[in-house]
């Protein structure tokens, strides 16, 4: 019996990991894309949205590494779930957080979207950098490893 629960654990565990690869392999593409749309001289707005998505993936991924399902996916809710799990440096903290002052969509009764300045896309570019850089891609590999071979 002890073996069927540690082979269902690992089982659960081999599918949180395949969601975590899937969502940062998607983070890191949305990235790539935003910065190319900059590159083209797309519109700030597009980047940014872009941008955003790549962002909200990161975090999406940062909880399925460490093995939690992100409920709500405002930036907010996921930074709640992200402190859980690791040490975030405050000022990156903050700057997440306050992209829900641009998209408040998380009420139908208030439904906010606003206009995001370039400032928003570059703040936005700079957190993706930031978030990328609280994987620990050590940590990464020895999971993978664990999971997957």
């Amino acid at each position: 019996m002890r073996r069927l629960m540690m082979r269902l654990e690992l089982m659960e565990k081999r599918s949180r990991f395949d969601d975590f690869e899937k969502e940062y392999r998607d983070s890191k593409a949305y990235l790539r894309r935003a910065k190319l749309f900059l590159e083209q001289g797309q519109d700030h707005t597009v980047v940014f949205n872009v941008a955003s998505l790549a962002l909200e993936r990161y975090l999406v991924a940062l909880c399925y590494l460490y093995d939690m399902e992100p409920y709500n996916h405002n930036y907010t809710c996921l930074m709640d779930t992200v402190e859980m799990l690791m040490k975030v440096p405050e000022e990156l903290n903050e700057e997440i957080r306050s992209m829900d002052k641009i998209f408040d969509i998380c009420s139908l009764d208030d439904y906010f979207h606003g206009d995001p300045e370039v400032s928003d896309m570059e703040r936005i570019l700079v957190m993706c950098e930031e978030v990328e850089g609280l994987f620990d891609q050590k940590k990464n590999r020895i999971i993978q490893r664990i999971f997957v071979d």
